[in-house]
């Protein structure tokens, strides 16, 4: 009787811890799995009218992202400049493509551990015209770490790059591959629009340097012939100087410069059918420094050394001219 009784009793218990199981399979793992996210943000990109960057690298001060029209400005404090081609694209491939690798942590006593407080996370903010926030995501520590059996001995390849990110306020920190730290914690200038110079050579005929004195002159195009000044040119120079302005790039920003006189030296030049861009140098303040400035980028001033710039652009008259050969 006891015996029966006391097996009883252990199917009863039985019964029970099987019930508990249930149950804890039935709320723990779906609050898990809805914890755990595919992606860290989705949102519609063409909604976006201002992007607000908060990086380490930029000492506490905002960088915004501003579209204006169907082109992005990228502003800190009063400065203000056209961005870096496709900086902005990049930006939003970035966030978008966040795949969580793990769940990190649950709780925020874990934040600082991953530097991902207000301190010390990058935080990017994706606003619509009317202000509302689409996306409000914290970027954290990079880690990186060798995998447990590496193959083939170390190499770069054996390296694992983790990056701890978190939604705003959210609790859950995620484990997330790459590198992008790397991607925004960069300095306000390095979302600027450098370029200094764009052109086609097929599309150019003509340019037209305007010197001091009596050192002014036209290097153009007639009948499919190069001619600088009224003598004709060299082909081969004029076409290695016209490869040499597809693109330029300023180096040095000089946003505190105010031209208070004419340009020292400019360049007219001239497409099939109108004026196709201008470039104008002014004097530095130094002996050794020209500040530069061009109608494809008209906000943005560069200043440069004397024989850097100025002399890819600026060429005397008989630079083009054909080189007497000596028998």
């Amino acid at each position: 009787m006891s015996k029966r009784f006391n097996n009883k009793r252990l199917l009863y218990l039985l019964s029970g811890l099987v019930t508990i199981l249930i149950l804890t399979l039935l709320v723990k793992i779906p609050k898990e799995t809805t914890t755990f996210k595919t992606h860290i943000i989705d949102f519609d990109t063409s909604a976006v009218i201002k992007i607000i960057l908060n990086n380490r690298i930029s000492d506490g001060n905002t960088i915004e992202f501003i579209r204006s029209s169907d082109k992005w400005i990228v502003q800190q404090g009063k400065i203000m400049s056209a961005t870096e081609a496709g900086a902005v694209q990049n930006i939003f491939s970035e966030v978008l493509n966040i795949k969580p690798q793990s769940l990190a942590a649950i709780n925020q006593s874990r934040w600082k551990e991953f530097n991902l407080t207000d301190s010390l996370a990058t935080r990017i903010r994706f606003l619509t015209s009317k202000g509302k926030i689409l996306a409000d995501i914290m970027i954290g520590k990079l880690d990186f770490k060798k995998p447990d059996k590496p193959n083939g001995g170390f190499s770069g390849n054996n390296i694992k790059m983790t990056t701890y990110v978190r939604l705003y306020n959210h609790k859950e920190v995620y484990a997330v591959d790459g590198l992008i730290p790397f991607s925004f914690n960069i300095k306000f200038e390095d979302w600027r629009d450098k370029a200094f110079l764009r052109s086609n050579k097929n599309e150019i005929a003509s340019i037209s340097y305007i010197y001091p004195a009596d050192s002014s002159y036209t290097l153009i195009k007639k009948d499919s012939i190069w001619y600088s000044g009224s003598q004709k040119a060299d082909s081969l120079m004029v076409r290695n100087y016209l490869n040499s302005l597809a693109l330029m790039h300023g180096q040095e920003f000089k946003d505190d410069f105010t031209p208070i006189s004419n340009p020292a030296y400019q360049m007219l030049v001239q497409g099939i059918d109108s004026l196709s861009f201008s470039i104008k140098c002014y004097e530095g303040s130094s002996k050794d420094e020209y500040i530069f400035n061009s109608s494809l980028n008209p906000e943005a001033y560069f200043s440069d050394r004397k024989d850097i710039l100025f002399k890819q652009l600026f060429k005397p008259q008989n630079y083009f001219l054909k080189k007497m050969r000596i028998k």
